[in-house]
């Protein structure tokens, strides 16, 4: 039996590809799920959901977390306006640490890298029988074979880029001195790094793109046609701006020239001194902001400053409203829209009531097209 989670496909890549590339359409993107009531779940029992046996079981199980994530799109959720139903298997924030060379430290909430890159005399190369590297395509491939009979999306994982994979195998502490001791190691290792990126993501991408040529990212919930992938640099709150146009921008540049679909994560206001630098790479889709622990919420007028910039650049603006309940979050997502009017706007949800939902679209539609 075919399980269809998802029943506007064909709209939600369109919206997509307009939010992606600046062009025209009628309302700001929206990742909604609604719960799902005893009359709209599937007819389908719920699979057994067997205990993970400690930490890495739960990272490299794949059939485990499919049981968990079937069962969250049958039974509990389901997606509507441009949500749809997604599965990532992520060996961390960073995976091309462990492909380089660098050892896993499993967590119950996250997976550390072990660092090993002594000096710039190591050369960053491509391995095709890294065992790491072999393991995350093996759990690529069992996601595709467990989701074919589904319209389940399955992720490119996060591999992430730059000095935060540089950091990861070198150690942040070594390479911030780097910068400064070291500038001309660096930009070759940043090179490489960049150039390894599109190596790993091209493998990725030909397993788990689907039909229609569309790809989804792990990360902020993005599909879009052709090569899709969220972009970031964590690593810059510790950087001035001279340091990330010198270093960073010319990597980020390159991935843009070479995917089809971007979105930078920007994480803190310590970043802010960079937005202005992120907004000028041309190919760059969108900006997704995370406040970080103990600062407003997103949507909070502190952070309007930050949002015209990408206005004014005609970029994408991913918001996230989760931390609201849902009533707040229509509220807000309401008030940003009067202050900046509703294109490039890409909100995300709190899961809410079926009712909820559709009185979202109903006012989306009515008044958030203008």
């Amino acid at each position: 039996m075919n399980f269809q989670f998802k029943d506007n496909w064909a709209e939600t890549l369109q919206r997509f590809d307009a939010w992606f590339h600046n062009k025209p359409h009628d309302r700001p993107l929206m990742h909604i799920c609604v719960s799902r009531k005893e009359h709209n779940r599937l007819p389908v029992s719920r699979l057994p959901e067997e205990l993970f046996a400690n930490e890495a079981d739960m990272y490299l199980n794949t059939d485990k977390q499919f049981s968990r994530i079937f069962n969250y799109y049958s039974q509990d959720v389901k997606p509507i306006a441009e949500a749809f139903p997604q599965f990532s298997m992520n060996l961390g924030a960073g995976s091309m640490a462990l492909y380089l060379g660098s050892e896993p430290i499993f967590a119950p909430d996250t997976l550390w890298f072990k660092p090993f890159m002594e000096n710039y005399d190591q050369a960053l190369k491509y391995d095709p029988n890294n065992i790491w590297w072999q393991k995350h395509l093996e759990i690529l491939r069992r996601q595709v074979e467990l989701t074919k009979d589904t319209d389940i999306v399955c992720c490119i994982p996060d591999i992430v880029e730059n000095l935060d994979v540089l950091s990861a195998i070198r150690d942040p502490q070594a390479c911030c001195f780097d910068l400064y001791d070291h500038p001309e190691g660096v930009k070759t290792a940043l090179d490489d790094i960049t150039k390894l990126y599109m190596v790993y993501y091209d493998a990725m991408h030909d397993i788990v793109k689907r039909s229609d040529g569309s790809s989804a990212y792990t990360a902020f919930s993005i599909i879009g046609s052709g090569k899709t992938a969220k972009l970031q640099c964590d690593f810059a709150a510790m950087m001035s701006p001279e340091h990330f146009d010198e270093f960073i921008v010319p990597t980020l540049e390159s991935q843009c020239n070479q995917l089809n679909n971007t979105i930078f994560h920007l994480d803190g206001p310590e970043c802010f001194p960079h937005v202005d630098s992120l907004m000028a790479i041309k190919n760059l889709g969108g900006l997704q902001w995370t406040p970080g622990a103990r600062n407003p919420r997103a949507g909070d007028e502190s952070w309007f400053p930050m949002y015209q910039k990408v206005k004014d650049a005609e970029k994408g603006l991913w918001i996230g409203l989760v931390d609201y309940q849902p009533d707040e979050a229509v509220a807000v997502a309401d008030r940003l829209v009067r202050q900046f009017g509703y294109k490039g706007f890409f909100f995300i949800f709190p899961e809410m009531e079926p009712e909820q939902g559709e009185q979202l679209l109903i006012k989306a539609e009515r008044e958030w097209n203008r």
